[in-house]
């Protein structure tokens, strides 16, 4: 379980280096696909909270209100949102020359504490049961992509280079593995942890989509676009159902 894990940590640290795109392939043309990796990632998600997360704290917690460890869950990263400026700006070409200096060192802040935040919630749904780990690995992951993409851009446009931009990325990055060895080591040996600590990362994916990503799509993107982003959120939903299918089976 252990393995499983830390390698699932190190595929999060590895999508920090997601920003080299914008070097390869130009910030215009890969900031205009952005939506689109946004509405897949709301579709995994929902799915991974109500297919997997949610049924399995349930199930674990069945007797300890696994509902309202959900709402604190999403309550408690409400509150962390506020105070530890926990949102990634994915428009940020309208902000002037100190905002964006500003916004360069709350994104590594913020990434930092996400980062550390993901590395428990995969950490958890492993314990819980492997092929849970997997499909939340996968939502995390295709979350991350888009997120590192647009935090890169943002730290350009606070004065720093593309190769320190990326370095720093990374580094903050590394905060998932932290966070999830410590959750495996204090939590594994605790009776009875894994339900609530599932409750509270459903609440934290359910507030991640409902806060920060959906209104990005709704006040961003219009016009035709939106069908193409309602069919990418339920293409993110029924590739994470498909897939719970599949591993339950094995």
């Amino acid at each position: 379980m252990l393995s499983y894990i830390v390698i699932a940590s190190l595929l999060e640290m590895v999508v920090a280096f997601a920003g080299i795109l914008f070097v390869l392939a130009g910030f215009k043309s890969v900031r205009k696909h952005l939506y689109y990796f946004i509405s897949f990632s709301v579709g995994t998600f929902l799915g991974v909270v109500f297919f997997d997360l949610l049924p399995e704290a349930f199930e674990l917690n069945a007797e300890g209100h696994p509902s309202l460890w959900v709402l604190g869950g999403f309550l408690l990263f409400y509150i962390l949102s506020r105070f530890l400026f926990w949102y990634h700006h994915h428009e940020d070409e309208h902000c002037d020359h100190e905002y964006n200096k500003a916004s360069g060192s709350m994104v590594l802040i913020a990434d930092f504490v996400h980062n550390f935040v993901d590395g428990i919630v995969i950490a958890a749904a492993f314990m819980a049961d492997t092929h849970l780990g997997i499909v939340t690995t996968i939502a995390v992951l295709l979350h991350e992509f888009p997120q590192e993409m647009s935090d890169f851009f943002v730290l350009i446009h606070a004065g720093m280079s593309k190769t320190r931009a990326l370095l720093l990325n990374f580094a903050v990055s590394m905060s998932t593995l932290v966070g999830a060895l410590l959750a495996y080591f204090a939590f594994s040996s605790v009776e009875g942890i894994v339900g609530p600590l599932l409750g509270l990362a459903a609440g934290n994916f359910l507030y991640i989509a409902a806060s920060d990503l959906l209104p990005e799509l709704h006040s961003k993107h219009n016009g035709g676009k939106k069908f193409v982003q309602v069919g990418l959120l339920f293409l993110g939903l029924a590739i994470i159902y498909g897939v719970s299918l599949i591993v339950h089976e094995h």
